[in-house]
C-alpha cells in the first residue's frame, strides 16, 4: 500500500483539507486581535513570529525525542502543542465576549 498513487492522493488530500481547515478562519482570528489602524501588519507580525518561534524548532524537536525516546514521544509532544494552541484560541476568544460592530 506505500507508494500507491490512490493512497498518497487520499492521504494529502486529507492533509490538505485539515491544513485548509486551519488556515482558513485563522485571518479573521488574528485580524480581530488588532484594531482597524494595525490590523494588517499586526495580523503579519503575528503570524511571522509564529512561524519562527512556534514552529520553526518543531521538526528539530521531534527528530530528537523520536531519537531519545521513541516515535510515541513525537504523537505526544504533537498532542501537547495543540492541546496549548487550542487552549490559546479559547482564551482569545474570551478577550472580546461581545462582537464589534463597526459603525459607520
Amino acid at each position: 500500500m506505500a507508494g500507491d498513487a490512490v493512497s498518497v492522493t487520499l492521504f494529502l488530500s486529507i492533509g490538505l483539507g485539515l491544513m485548509g481547515l486551519t488556515y482558513g478562519p485563522l485571518g479573521a482570528a488574528l485580524a480581530e486581535l488588532f484594531p482597524t489602524a494595525v490590523r494588517y501588519t499586526g495580523a503579519s507580525v503575528a503570524f511571522t513570529l509564529a512561524g519562527i518561534l512556534g514552529a520553526s524548532p518543531a521538526p528539530y524537536v521531534a527528530t530528537a525525542l523520536a531519537k531519545d525516546h521513541g516515535i510515541a514521544a513525537v504523537g505526544w509532544y504533537l498532542s501537547a502543542v495543540a492541546g496549548a494552541a487550542a487552549l490559546s484560541f479559547l482564551l482569545i476568544g474570551r478577550r472580546f465576549p461581545t462582537a464589534r460592530t463597526v459603525r459607520a
